[in-house]
């Protein structure tokens, strides 16, 4: 059984251990602070990061306004689609009425002329009708009146 001395000795030991290995930690932090500051200090390395810094704040605001016309963009899109084809439709509708007031100017007179063709051919049937039912002494008298309308 290890007696109080040894134990003693032996915290000791692992004391003197930490206490060393704490040293060395204190060094190496010693030696990175130097460097830090070194690179810290360094006016190349400040004015980099003042360039880099400038450059992001540039970038920012680049990306606000690109999101601010985007936006602006959307809440114009559909009120001029609507528009576009609002305007498309009253350019079709108005072509298409100019197309039926020219076909009805157009057809007019040859509707006129073909109702009085058709009034002529309705009289020229009648008179035909009654040609044929005609009696002979009737057809005499019409061939002395109308001698050369008259068939030979």
């Amino acid at each position: 059984m290890p007696n109080a001395i040894d134990a003693f000795r032996a915290q000791r030991e692992a004391a003197e251990a930490v206490y060393e290995r704490l040293q060395e930690i204190s060094a190496v932090l010693a030696a990175v602070r130097t460097q830090v500051d070194a690179v810290a200090g360094n006016a190349e390395l400040r004015a980099l990061l003042q360039r880099e810094e400038a450059w992001l704040a540039e970038a920012s605001r680049t990306v606000s306004e690109v999101r601010a016309r985007r936006e602006h963009e959307r809440r114009r899109f559909w009120p001029s689609v609507v528009w576009r084809w609002a305007l498309a439709l009253m350019f079709a509708l108005v072509a298409v009425w100019i197309a039926g007031a020219g076909y009805a100017y157009v057809a007019k007179p040859h509707e006129d002329e073909l109702r009085e063709l058709r009034a002529r051919a309705a009289f020229v049937e009648s008179i035909e009708d009654r040609v044929i039912t005609m009696t002979p002494a009737e057809r005499r008298k019409f061939e002395e009146l109308f001698p050369h309308h008259t068939a030979k």
